[in-house]
């Protein structure tokens, strides 16, 4: 039975499926693959691009501060009992831990050096714990944040902390200098104000305002608040002391070291805090703009 077709009717060409080898020396030559898709910015819901950090679109960053809150009741007793405060108990093992690993690991001669590397790159996982610690005191709250704050920032936000841990180093280097001329007064003058000047950049990193590192917008803080400021650089002048207390000991055993280590850290992870809790207290009365 017939199908409907005629007997000489050609059937519909196929498209020619064989590769072109004219290009690429007659060489099979793949198709190149579409670019990806640019994504557009972040923007908020007033068609802005939206600046915040990655924690704080996710609702995981601490609050910042808008008002004058006024100093907590008992201050400033009661910054002795903030580290221990839930979570703080967690914030403090988050900072001592590792501390304490490397500095065992510190013990051998050999490898010392990688210890100090391990340590300054942890500083600015440190340095953002703090910052996390101030902006919420800051805005209000009366207990440390969780330590998984300290891991809630992008490649920007680690530059931005080697790049204050920098400028931190660079407010001593006067009063190092003046040290090594061995004339003290003027060197520990310097250093002590480096310090304070180092606590208002500190605040100002946990305000998400950099203009405090400006002198003009620094000095009038420290003015405002020097029991603040001595009290927010006191923590890092402990983990600066560790180091050589640590060396001092390395001829001695492996117990006493160890032993040593981990009641020196406990302490330094405990004076963070203090010191997060004092800047933050003083950052209270901090204004927007």
């Amino acid at each position: 039975m017939s199908d409907g077709k005629s007997p000489f009717e050609l059937e519909p060409e196929q498209p020619d499926k064989t590769p072109d080898l004219t290009k690429g020396n007659g060489k099979l030559v793949p198709e190149p693959a579409p670019p990806p898709p640019v994504r557009p910015p972040p923007r908020s819901e007033d068609g802005e691009v939206d600046t915040r950090t990655v924690a704080e679109r996710k609702g995981e960053a601490p609050p910042r501060a808008t008002e004058n809150l006024g100093n907590p009741p008992d201050w400033p007793q009661e910054a002795l009992s903030f580290p221990m405060r839930p979570p703080g108990p967690a914030f403090l093992a988050f900072v001592m831990v590792p501390f304490f690993l490397m500095d065992l690991m510190g013990y051998a001669d050999a490898v010392r050096f990688f210890a100090w590397v391990l340590k300054l790159l942890f500083l600015v996982f440190v340095l953002r714990a703090q910052f996390a610690v101030i902006g919420s005191s800051a805005a209000g709250h009366d207990a440390p944040v969780h330590w998984k704050n300290a891991l809630q920032f992008d490649k920007e936000d680690f530059w931005r902390y080697v790049w204050t841990m920098a400028l931190v180093i660079g407010l001593h280097v006067p009063g190092i200098v003046f040290w090594f001329m061995e004339n003290y007064f003027v060197a520990i003058l310097l250093l002590v104000l480096g310090s304070m000047y180092a606590s208002v950049v500190a605040m100002g990193e946990g305000l998400k305002d950099s203009s405090l590192r400006l002198p003009w917008r620094a000095f009038p803080w420290i003015k405002r608040g020097p029991f603040h400021c001595v009290v927010g650089c006191v923590a890092w002048w402990a983990l600066l002391a560790v180091e050589p207390a640590l060396v001092g000991l390395s001829e001695q055993s492996f117990g006493l070291v160890a032993f040593v280590a981990l009641a020196l850290r406990a302490v330094c992870a405990y004076l963070l805090l203090v010191s997060a809790r004092a800047l933050g207290v003083l950052a209270r009365a901090w204004q927007p703009g």
